[in-house]
């Protein structure tokens, strides 16, 4: 009788596999699992976008995503005056356009105006300092 619980404890077969070969407890049949996928560049640059920073606005400090901090710091080149950024920003809301009644012309109008006081004293900086090395 002992015997035949053995051999039935011990039987090989559908459903049975051979002790020897079972999972020990507590041990994965898969211990590496499924390999990661790759990070691809756009996920990078989309998980990176999403992070919040830190940034001051009117002297309080709050948190914004990157892509929201990227935006305002061009923006505010743009308003002081730095044409590249301004083209940019301009390129973006021809292309985009934003509102049906947006009053882009008078926003280019006001940058180009500012643009041309910028360079106008950029010339007038370089005329002063050619005329002190001739002197």
């Amino acid at each position: 009788m002992e015997q035949k619980k053995q051999e039935e404890k011990e039987a090989v077969g559908y459903k049975k596999p051979p002790r020897h070969t079972q999972f020990k407890p507590g041990q994965s049949g898969n211990p590496k699992g499924r390999p990661k996928k790759a990070a691809t560049l756009p996920d990078v640059l989309s998980k990176e976008l999403r992070t919040r920073v830190p940034i001051v606005n009117n002297g309080k400090r709050k948190k914004v995503s990157m892509l929201e901090a990227i935006v305002k710091q061009h923006l505010n080149k743009a308003a002081s005056g730095d044409s590249k950024a301004a083209a940019i920003v301009f390129n973006h809301l021809k292309e985009n356009k934003l509102d049906v009644g947006d009053n882009l012309s008078e926003l280019v109008h006001e940058f180009r105006a500012v643009h041309n006081r910028n360079v106008a004293a950029d010339q007038d900086r370089s005329e002063c300092s050619n005329g002190e090395d001739k002197n």
